[in-house]
């Protein structure tokens, strides 16, 4: 039984719990030198989930890298979960990043593992 559904960018949850939530967003690059940041965090109903930022630094275009984030949070029934992102600028491309290697299966920007813990 599937106790999340996901509607557009929403992942509404369909039964009140404890919930495990793993989020791993690929993030990079697509040009300038200059270390800029990115913020990731958790979000319900509307409202960032307090101490749940994360914050990577990436370099260099070449750079590539995931970012593990993770929290157990309590939700209930019609609530709406978002996985949120914020970057210092919008002039370098900088975000999440789908990879597609030849000869592979694609890389994709964000793996999430929600699991219900009760």
């Amino acid at each position: 039984m599937h106790t999340i559904d996901f509607d557009k960018g929403d992942i509404v949850i369909k039964q009140s719990g404890m919930y495990l939530l793993i989020a791993g967003p690929q993030i990079g690059k697509v040009r300038g030198t200059i270390p800029r940041w990115l913020d990731f965090w958790v979000r319900v109903n509307n409202i960032d989930v307090p101490n749940s930022n994360i914050r990577s630094v990436v370099m260099d275009p070449q750079e590539k890298t995931v970012i593990p984030m993770n929290t157990v949070l309590p939700l209930n029934r019609g609530d709406t979960l978002n996985i949120m992102m914020s970057s210092e600028t919008i002039d370098e491309g900088l975000g999440l990043e789908a990879i597609e290697p030849d000869g592979e299966p694609t890389i994709p920007s964000i793996i999430v593992t929600i699991v219900q813990l009760d």
